[in-house]
């Protein structure tokens, strides 16, 4: 259903926006009917790759909050470790997509998830500041890139394919939902070995999955797929080295004004998320609520935000433009996190988080349809590379900055000056934008 809505905003984006979606001549994607269809365990692969890697950010999102905490770290101090995890994604984002290409996703996959099994294991034996930032330096790259991974498989094996689409978004919101949830209840009952040590048991299945996976040149619509001849290249230090015209080329798109609208308003609302994954939790935690029930309140966001989608549709007939419904989406989710302090208990906190979720919920695929409908087959990875780049951008500076304000200004300013400054951001982009 969530795809339906997707599919839906997409077909109305192309009409606002007055631009086909530009497909290769020489490369055009199979329809549902021609495509070959995978075996039942390369699919069941795939979406257990979806459940396990993007729940694993929400799963950091509560446990290295609560670890800071735990180590006493001011606000500031604090803000830099969240920061930390974003700077290498950020910086190499558009890079490990190419990577991708050449050397093959499953490839990728397995290196990163050897890496997602054994980091969450140190944090606990190095309860130092220094050795926390670059622990989280080292699983940003980890955990955001086999996030893009598995969304690349998806598009291997079925692109474009309705139903396995949606059986994969399925995954990975049902991943978002349990994810805090375990983490949150495993700081309760067994501390900061049992949370760290619960992401290293989460990310060996994905492990499994990768090893198990099929190469690149023998998944079913393989032959369609002109990257996948890239895939036998060899993994060496210097294909590891960014190349800078992949950069160029990303960057570039930027001068779209479409492309620019989809990049500010991801910038924006991964802002609010990395509130929600930063300070929230230590809010909570200091207002005296429990593992269990901040995991909780974290996790039900991504439960109000798979129905959020459903209503992707008729929230864009009545905002009257994709524009005006994305920055609306972007800003409610924004000020739903800014009155975190103003909420009086459990119930009221609950209560907007749903509405911090469902607003997440129905800016994203909007957000996808904006940016799948401005570029060219040959130029949706760079598109995926430079939205990430974004993301981590949002959330390298957000952490910190609130962090400083905090410090200033204590902990309820903090939430309140840094969603008001978001909120003018907000209205800026969508005064340019109209």
């Amino acid at each position: 259903m969530a795809d339906r809505a997707v599919r839906a905003v997409s077909a109305k984006l192309a009409i606002s926006l007055r631009a086909k979606r530009a497909m290769s001549p020489s490369h055009p994607s199979p329809s549902q009917e021609t495509q070959a269809v995978p075996s039942p365990g390369t699919a069941a692969a795939v979406y257990l790759s979806g459940f396990l890697t993007l729940s694993v950010v929400l799963m950091m999102g509560v446990t290295v909050p609560l670890w800071t905490v735990a180590l006493r770290l001011s606000a500031f101090p604090t803000g830099l470790v969240m920061g930390a995890q974003a700077l290498t994604p950020m910086l190499f984002a558009i890079h490990m997509g190419t990577l991708m290409d050449r050397l093959g996703v499953r490839r990728m996959m397995i290196f990163l998830a050897i890496g997602a099994v054994v980091l969450p294991l140190l944090y606990p034996l190095l309860p130092w500041f220094w050795p926390l930032v670059a622990l989280q330096l080292a699983t940003g790259i980890t955990v955001q890139v086999t996030w893009v991974g598995a969304q690349t498989l998806i598009g291997r094996l079925v692109p474009g394919n309705r139903r396995y689409y949606g059986r994969f978004g399925a995954a990975a919101n049902l991943g978002m939902l349990v994810g805090p949830l375990l983490s949150g209840i495993s700081w309760s009952m067994w501390g900061p070995w049992g949370a760290f040590g619960l992401m290293s048991l989460w990310a060996m299945p994905l492990l499994v999955t990768a090893l198990l996976l099929p190469a690149e040149g023998e998944l079913p619509n393989a032959g369609r797929d002109p990257v996948n001849s890239a895939a036998s290249s060899r993994l060496s230090l210097s294909s590891l080295l960014p190349d800078m015209r992949s950069y160029a080329a990303g960057f570039s798109l930027l001068g779209r004004p479409a492309i620019a609208l989809a990049v500010l308003s991801t910038f924006l609302r991964i802002a609010a998320s990395s509130i929600r994954s930063s300070f929230y939790p230590v809010y909570l935690r200091h207002a005296g609520f429990s593992g269990s029930l901040i995991g909780l309140l974290i996790a039900s966001g991504s439960l109000w935000g798979s129905f959020g989608a459903l209503l992707t549709e008729r929230l864009v007939e009545a905002a009257g433009s994709m524009r005006r419904a994305l920055m609306v989406t972007v800003a409610t989710a924004i000020a739903a996190m800014m009155v975190t302090p103003l909420m009086p208990g459990f119930a009221a906190l609950f209560a907007a988080m749903a509405v911090f979720g469902a607003a997440m919920g129905l800016n994203q695929p909007i957000l996808l349809a904006i940016l799948s409908s401005s570029v060219s087959f040959e130029e949706q990875g760079l598109s995926v590379g430079l939205r990430i780049s974004a993301n981590m951008a949002s959330t390298l500076t957000v952490p910190p900055l609130m962090g400083l304000i905090i410090e200033l200004a204590g902990v309820r300013m903090g939430f309140y000056v840094s969603g008001a400054i978001l909120l003018v951001a907000t209205a800026l982009v969508f005064l340019v934008a109209e």
